[in-house]
């Protein structure tokens, strides 16, 4: 870590990515509440959601293409700009006290343009971190990107819970538009030149669009020849589709068949955050010593391992223990999947490499809640969760299938 701090301009960097995660996760637990107080229906939520997962599927992929073309770090800026202008639209809706029906219609647009705006984001903040350090520090910047993502998914739900009792809705807003401009005066900041042609204005963006096709491609063949990569996006996407149910499955064990309390029901998600936290910790250690390709199939099989603790035990604290574990080895995956991609793939195809894994991941995931969701009525929530853990143990044995040339290549080494 002081390899990585001794550089200014990561140290620039990673204060935006706090600021920028603290206005991402006071807006997230904020804005659900909001609609729901000023519509009294729930029916809102559901196409909010929709809004802010289409973007990511649609336009992912272009996304990535535009990524390789333009200066990442203006991509970032701007990013924070659209961001920041969106919400102080709506910040400023809510002091007028609109209509109902004007509020959300602002709302639905303020939505989308946001998550527009953080599909490009997402994809260009992996994209920057590779310029920032050498390749061996990936693992180390990721597993710090990662805390702080998981440290505000912590934190800011408890501190908006108060806010939320105390000042207006056009004043929580508005912090939230605070963090964005401050994470945007830390970029500009950042002094390093991430590609050589930067954006010069509409000419070069209509330039850019006319060669996506062609670069979506290109990225896409890319993919599929680089097995090193390609090969652990199949495995997470198998994971995914396996996997994706386990929170809600739980949540609905321990809610409706233990009977907790939504007290104790809010400290096991604290619990879990902080077991995310924890894998952050680790996961340099562990790419370290063991390597990605053994330490990818391992995961999985501990996936599947705690699932099973989860489903035999009737004791709460076993249950609980079993889900921070979960916790942690999604964490670890996380960081070690985005540290390899970063590692295999030329810097020229980073944009579009990490956008088809973003487009193909969110795509599947809601696969796997499809089919979870159905499993689990079909045959009930715990029984669910065994058939995720069975389903894990199959995806074991394929991946040791794939990657095991490579895992004895590595001990050769």
């Amino acid at each position: 870590m002081k390899n990585i701090l001794k550089s200014n301009n990561n140290k620039l960097y990673l204060l935006s990515v706090i600021t920028d995660n603290l206005g991402s996760s006071l807006m997230s637990f904020a804005l659900p509440l909001m609609v729901l107080d000023i519509t009294k229906n729930g029916i809102h939520l559901s196409i909010i959601s929709i809004i802010e997962t289409l973007p990511i599927l649609i336009l992912g992929l272009p996304a990535g293409a535009l990524t390789d073309k333009f200066d990442v770090k203006r991509i970032l800026i701007f990013s924070d700009l659209i961001r920041l202008i969106s919400y102080l639209i709506l910040s400023a809706s809510f002091l007028s006290h609109l209509t109902v029906n004007c509020m959300i219609f602002i709302i639905y647009a303020v939505s989308l343009v946001v998550s527009v705006t953080n599909t490009l984001n997402t994809v260009s903040e992996i994209t920057f971190a590779s310029f920032l350090v050498e390749k061996k520090d990936f693992s180390e910047l990721n597993s710090l990107v990662y805390g702080i993502q998981y440290a505000a998914n912590f934190a800011l739900p408890i501190l908006g819970g108060i806010l939320y009792q105390y000042i207006s809705h056009s004043l929580l807003i508005g912090i939230c538009a605070t963090f964005y401009l401050i994470s945007l005066l830390l970029e500009k900041k950042i002094s390093l030149q991430t590609r050589a042609a930067a954006f010069s204005g509409y000419a070069a963006l209509k330039s850019a669009l006319k060669t996506v096709k062609t670069d979506i491609k290109e990225g896409l063949q890319y993919t599929l020849n680089l097995h090193s990569v390609l090969y652990p996006l199949i495995l997470a996407a198998l994971v995914n589709i396996a996997s994706a149910n386990f929170d809600n499955d739980s949540l609905i064990i321990l809610r409706t068949q233990i009977g907790l309390s939504s007290q104790n029901i809010g400290i096991i998600v604290a619990i879990a955050a902080i077991s995310a936290l924890i894998g952050t910790l680790v996961v340099n250690w562990l790419n370290e010593r063991i390597g990605f390709n053994l330490l990818f199939v391992s995961l999985i099989f501990a996936g599947a391992f705690f699932r099973v603790v989860f489903v035999l035990s009737q004791n709460v604290p076993t249950m609980v223990l079993a889900i921070a574990f979960v916790s942690i080895i999604e964490s670890i995956i996380n960081i070690s999947i985005i540290t390899n991609r970063q590692q295999q793939v030329e810097p020229r195809y980073l944009g579009r490499v990490t956008s088809i894994y973003k487009t193909v991941l969110i795509g599947v995931n809601s696969l796997g809640f499809l089919l979870g969701g159905l499993v689990a009525k079909k045959i009930g929530s715990r029984s669910g969760i065994g058939v995720s853990a069975i389903a894990l143990l199959l995806v074991t044995v394929i991946s040791i299938y794939l990657l095991t040339p490579k895992i004895k290549r590595d001990n050769k080494l």
